[in-house]
């Protein structure tokens, strides 16, 4: 009798020991049962679905940039009348440093691996004065008054998360493409030619006209559980896609080419701007996740 009972006290531990490596080994074959996410070393509830909002600031650097030049027309034989006024100055130069707000859907196709899709918002605060000089000698002042910078953007991802460290903390790499798009920009602007005053010459123009690129960019992470299928999300990226598109030529008034009559700024007649080339983008975020 006694051995009898033994051998049923000892079937019923092994049962019991057996039973969660079978849901593990279930869970790790994405069955549905299996995915009510819990903090474990696991990372991800293979087969689950999630949703997550982040946001937080996005440095943004300019490369290439190009001259802002003026047609200059003088009486002077054979004088290039485009003249280089200043190079396209920095972001930071122009616009505060921007925010962004966004969110995904994401889908766990094993234990580490997720893809997800995913749109952002981003804008900046234009600074009020931005004070240029010219490069001709004497300088002049320029003083440009921008609007909002803003963009949107939209992409398909993958992230690896490495498995959790006491069941909590865990580094995700990940990268993503897909498009962005930039609105247009306006502004205006006011000119000190010594020994003269200041000149408004320009007044609610587009800097930058809209346009849509494609964009891309890798990130780094770590996902904090916080309990059943919550976790902390803390990310940088460093994303790159074609800098915003240069506005159009302005001519002053009825100023066109060299044959103006008078001028709002003596001798100027045309504001062209140049291109700007690779837009690089550093978004800093913080977020929520919530796996079903």
């Amino acid at each position: 009798m006694k051995f009898v009972m033994c051998k049923s006290s000892i079937l019923a531990l092994a049962l019991f020991i057996a039973a969660p490596l079978v849901a593990d080994s279930d869970c790790r074959e994405c069955e549905p049962v299996c995915c009510a996410y819990t903090c474990s070393e696991i990372p991800l509830a293979c087969g689950a679905f999630d949703l997550q909002v982040h946001g937080g600031v996005e440095p943004i650097l300019w490369a290439n940039r190009g001259y802002i030049s003026t047609i200059q027309c003088t009486n002077v034989a054979g004088a290039n009348p485009v003249v280089q006024f200043f190079r396209n100055p920095r972001f930071f130069k122009l616009f505060h440093v921007p925010w962004t707000i966004g969110g995904q859907v994401g889908y766990a196709l094993n234990d580490n691996i997720r893809t997800y899709v995913e749109f952002n918002y981003q804008q900046a605060s234009g600074k009020g004065a931005a004070n240029l000089l010219t490069l001709q000698s004497p300088a002049s002042t320029v003083v440009f008054d921008m609007s909002k910078y803003k963009l949107y953007d939209a992409y398909l991802g993958f992230q690896y998360f490495f498995d959790r460290w006491c069941d909590r903390y865990s580094v995700f790499l990940g990268a993503k493409v897909g498009v962005m798009h930039h609105q247009r920009t306006k502004f205006s602007a006011t000119i000190a030619i010594p020994p003269a005053a200041a000149v408004a010459f320009i007044t609610d123009q587009y800097f930058f006209n809209s346009n849509t690129k494609v964009s891309g960019g890798l990130s780094i992470g770590l996902d904090v559980c916080m309990c059943n299928c919550w976790s902390l999300m803390i990310v940088g990226e460093l994303v790159a896609n074609c800098g915003p598109k240069s506005g159009d030529t302005l001519a002053f008034g009825q100023n066109v080419g060299c044959n103006p009559p008078a001028l709002t700024v003596p001798g100027i007649n045309n504001f062209l701007f140049g291109s700007i080339g690779t837009e690089l983008r550093f978004p800093i975020t913080v977020g929520a996740r919530y796996t079903f």
